[in-house]
């Protein structure tokens, strides 16, 4: 592993103590000054040029006529020191990307989209098997892991910054970075979508794998994106051979009201955190996606859309018709997929405007009752009438209500 000095630290004595002193974009990124002792000051000057930590001790011992008995401890101090300056961002990983020679490439198939993940075998979740599919040269997005705990270093404009995802545009490719994970502390992807790099710390651990698999969602909803598709946090159920999402703030009740309508009407779920927006032929659509919470429900079919429905708790239930404005900005809320530019946000902005003419978009008031069902129900098939739209009842429950 070669090491090489981050260009927005500089080596000042302040009052003769050497101090690594952040400019320009590290100071920028609210980094910390880093007080150095006089072998600190010394193994920065070298690395002025690329050293490796061998290289590094060889130059220390013979510049302070260390005995060959104490180059053990010796590796031991630089080895500490060099991982505390990486920590903070003062050095800088050069590595050249190997994909592990026990890698292995997985196909699956996510909101019509082939995915292609490339990396260990112990790297991935069990959490994409219901969407794996056969091997297919037609991929839309190459996704891989590298093992290292460091990436290329990145430059350019920040874009967004906060304790969960800094995201800088780095010209042809945006760099993702991840303060809060353990695991997964940064991402590549390519402008058009196509390909996302992922650098890792191993150990492959269940925590590992989860963490992988939250973070791939970053690339796919941005390339879901670029082909006209936004993801809704909502959780789902088929009634009436369409799809009706029901989507609200952390604590409204959408799953607990879906749950509802399972037991009541045995509808079947298809997913419980979250429904991928998209049309085929000009007619609005959902697509399973594997990203479901802690719900474990993801069907991974793609079903016509027949409406999103807003829920807001409260003490009797009654269904709430909304104005066209009310009802886009309420839906544009609850889309996840990226903002970190206008035309992204524009790109959301205009699947909402082209979905809230086609769908029945209302304000559910509710209680955690039966009678939340009873009461949303009708309130769909009067839609559903109204539209002309006919269809044999699925079991005899849905007569009896």
């Amino acid at each position: 592993m070669k090491l090489r000095r981050n260009k927005y630290y500089v080596l000042i004595e302040l009052s003769g103590v050497p101090y690594l002193l952040p400019y320009g974009q590290a100071q920028l990124e609210f980094k910390r000054a880093v007080r150095l002792n006089e072998t600190g000051a010394f193994l920065w000057k070298l690395l002025e040029r690329e050293h490796s930590s061998e290289d590094l001790l060889a130059a220390c011992a013979d510049f302070y006529g260390t005995p060959e008995k104490d180059l053990p401890s010796l590796m031991a101090d630089i080895a500490q020191f060099l991982e505390s300056l990486i920590s903070r961002g003062c050095l800088i990983e050069n590595t050249t990307k190997k994909i592990p020679k026990n890698a292995v490439k997985k196909h699956i198939n996510a909101g019509s989209l082939t995915l292609k993940l490339v990396g260990s075998p112990e790297a991935l979740s069990h959490n994409f098997d219901s969407f794996l599919c056969e091997p297919s040269e037609n991929v839309d997005q190459t996704l891989t892991i590298y093992p290292f705990s460091s990436s290329p270093y990145i430059n350019g404009e920040l874009l967004l910054q906060g304790s969960v995802l800094k995201i800088i545009d780095a010209g042809d490719r945006y760099a993702l970075f991840f303060p809060s994970h353990k695991y997964i502390k940064e991402v590549h992807l390519s402008k058009d979508g196509s390909l996302a790099d992922f650098y890792c710390r191993p150990p492959y651990t269940d925590d590992f794998r989860d963490e992988l698999f939250h973070t791939i969602r970053f690339a796919f909803l941005f390339l879901a994106q670029r082909r006209h598709m936004a993801a809704l946090h909502s959780a789902s159920f088929l009634y009436q051979g369409k799809a009706w999402l029901f989507s609200g703030p952390s604590g409204t009740g959408k799953s607990t009201h879906t749950n509802l309508w399972k037991e009541l009407l045995q509808v079947p779920l298809l997913n419980g955190d979250l429904n991928l927006l998209a049309f085929e032929d000009d007619r609005p659509v959902i697509h399973g996606l594997p990203w479901c919470g802690t719900s474990q429900i993801c069907d991974p079919g793609t079903y016509p859309l027949g409406g999103i429905i807003l829920l807001k708790q409260a003490s009797e239930d009654h269904v709430e018709e909304l104005s066209p404005d009310t009802k886009r900005l309420l839906v544009l809320q609850r889309i996840i997929s990226p903002t970190w530019t206008p035309q992204m946000f524009n790109s959301n902005l205009d699947l909402v405007d082209e979905l809230a003419s086609k769908i029945y978009i209302a304000r559910l008031h509710c209680t955690k009752e039966f009678s939340a069902v009873k009461v949303m129900k009708a309130g769909i098939d009067s839609y559903l009438s109204t539209h002309n739209y006919t269809e044999a009842s699925e079991s005899g429950k849905l007569e009896q209500l």
